[in-house]
């Protein structure tokens, strides 16, 4: 797929990694339909209940592995990436040398000012309650490691208010032992 071409076809480009069922997608793609909404997921029921959803001309979905499709972007096309809940191996403290370089990436092909959003979860291994201290130590860490790689961050804590998935959802409704944080970020350079 030439995407140099189709991302210059749009005035803006907005990404979201492991789009799941497509619902913010949809919610997002719905209200801006002059943006190209581009969809990765490498779950090929999720792409096919998105795909049932979705059809809207401004919605790009690929049944990949983002891993694949992201490097073939070409560098400063997309004003936005979003990542919901992405799987833990994708931020995990302990696998920074694993993660670290997909989301260098990421960086690179993020035009000047813009913005990638991150919605991220932590839990006690236990299953209980996280408390206020070491969620604020890992969100620190959080924000902190995505500044190393070159990202103005920006962190709170939950999610979006009009954000809707399937495990959004399902998480919002044990707050105290399913804490999530939001990262704000932008690419100043």
């Amino acid at each position: 797929m030439d995407f140099a071409k189709l991302f210059s076809s749009y005035p803006k480009v907005i990404v979201e990694l492991g789009m799941g069922d497509g619902r913010l997608l949809e919610s997002l793609a719905k209200n801006d339909t002059r943006s190209l909404y581009v969809g990765i997921e490498l779950s090929k029921e999720q792409c096919e209940q998105a795909r049932s959803i979705l059809d809207l001309e401004n919605v790009l979905i690929l049944q990949s592995s983002f891993e694949d499709i992201v490097p073939a972007f070409p560098d400063s096309s997309a004003d936005r990436f979003i990542a919901i809940l992405p799987d833990p191996a994708y931020i995990d403290e302990k696998k920074q040398d694993v993660w670290k370089p997909f989301y260098r990436i990421v960086h690179a092909k993020i035009k000047k000012n813009g913005t990638f959003q991150l919605v991220t979860e932590m839990t006690d291994k236990l299953l209980r309650p996280v408390s206020d201290g070491d969620y604020a130590r890992w969100s620190e860490w959080l924000a902190a490691s995505f500044s190393s790689i070159g990202f103005v961050t920006d962190w709170h804590e939950g999610a979006p208010a009009g954000y809707s998935s399937r495990c959004l959802d399902q998480f919002r409704g044990d707050p105290e032992r399913i804490r999530m944080t939001t990262l704000d970020m932008k690419k100043s350079f």
